[in-house]
């Protein structure tokens, strides 16, 4: 039987947070299973998820295994994306110093395109985006190592690691000592076993590669926050994504999410109204014309401000709310 807890409020760090339970490590070193008062943060109404990895919360401890969440402390930053079926924002991970987007050589094959779309949420969010090419040991290609070129023209590290062989994983772990740190991916990238190289004794699960479809079939659920020994490496695993949907950024303002193309902003013979598709005069068109932008990099972006402009046309439509489209479940998208 737990012992009376007289104990007063104290802070916490959430690890994971599922069905209105949060497992909080709190500041006293116990970590508990925590439901929120009042069932709701007033604060995160009109979320998928009330609380994501990462956050900071106030607990009034119950026992040393369990407490109640009293509060949701101010975030620094939140990094998420939108999630379809629940037509609302859905946070991932929260106080964040870097976004890590760990993709792969082969099988799943490399998709700069969904790298271009977590530069764009990692802009978003406001932390700075390093990208894993996992897999190495897979071979490479002439498309993959002018793509990681492109990637570091822009600012975005890049590192190239094998877990089979243990390669780039020591030059890996130096950029992350010392932060909090978001790993997304695609389903099969090899997140998890990174993560179990990083910080051994992590145990995240492991999956294969379906042969059929060439993408990986989900192994980690959650979001979840794991510390190494010495707690100065926290890395937060993220589940397995085959689509990430970009929403809630005017379609007009998207272009400033990309670095390379918001210098030539202002430049158009249109001015600000120019949406850079189609326009004659358009700075950011003759940039890729003449090789200043990656043709790829602009490929993402009309696809990107497509999808804003049909999804904000649907929730006039339907009066205010975003509906799911069924032309929008494609997962094997080619990115």
């Amino acid at each position: 039987m737990n012992a009376v807890f007289d104990v007063g409020i104290m802070q916490g760090v959430v690890l994971s947070f599922s069905n209105q339970h949060a497992k909080v490590k709190c500041e006293d070193g116990q970590t508990r299973l925590c439901t929120i008062k009042g069932k709701r943060i007033r604060a995160l109404d009109g979320w998928y998820n009330a609380l994501a990895a990462g956050d900071r919360v106030s607990v009034q401890p119950i026992s040393d295994t369990t407490g109640l969440i009293e509060s949701l402390l101010p975030r620094k930053n939140v990094f998420g994306r939108y999630n379809e079926k629940g037509s609302a924002d859905q946070a991932l991970a929260a106080n964040i110093d870097m976004v890590v987007c760990v993709t792969s050589t082969r099988t799943p094959p490399f998709r700069p395109r969904f790298i271009d779309r977590v530069s764009v949420l990692a802009e978003q969010c406001g932390a700075p985006l390093s990208i894993v090419c996992n897999k190495i040991d897979l071979g490479s290609s002439d498309l993959i190592e002018e793509r990681l070129s492109v990637f570091e023209r822009l600012g975005f590290r890049t590192f190239k690691s094998s877990v089979v062989l243990r390669l780039g994983i020591d030059e890996l772990l130096h950029a992350l000592v010392g932060k909090t740190s978001v790993f997304v991916g695609q389903s099969g990238a090899g997140k998890s076993s990174l993560i179990n190289c990083l910080i051994p004794g992590a145990c995240q699960r492991t999956g294969e590669v379906s042969e059929k479809y060439d993408r990986g079939r989900h192994t980690t659920t959650l979001s979840t926050m794991l510390f190494s020994e010495a707690e100065d490496l926290r890395i937060i695993d993220t589940p397995g994504l085959r689509r990430l949907a970009v929403r809630n950024i005017d379609p007009d303002d998207v272009i400033a999410y990309f670095p390379d193309m918001a210098p030539f902003l202002g430049h158009c013979e249109f001015g600000a109204s120019c949406t850079h598709t189609h326009e004659s005069g358009c700075a950011v068109r003759k940039a890729v014309h003449e090789g200043h932008i990656w043709h790829d990099r602009y490929e993402s972006y009309l696809r990107i401000r497509g999808e804003l402009e049909e999804a904000k046309h649907r929730k006039r439509a339907v009066g205010g709310k975003l509906h799911r489209d069924a032309r929008y479940d494609i997962e094997d998208e080619e990115w």
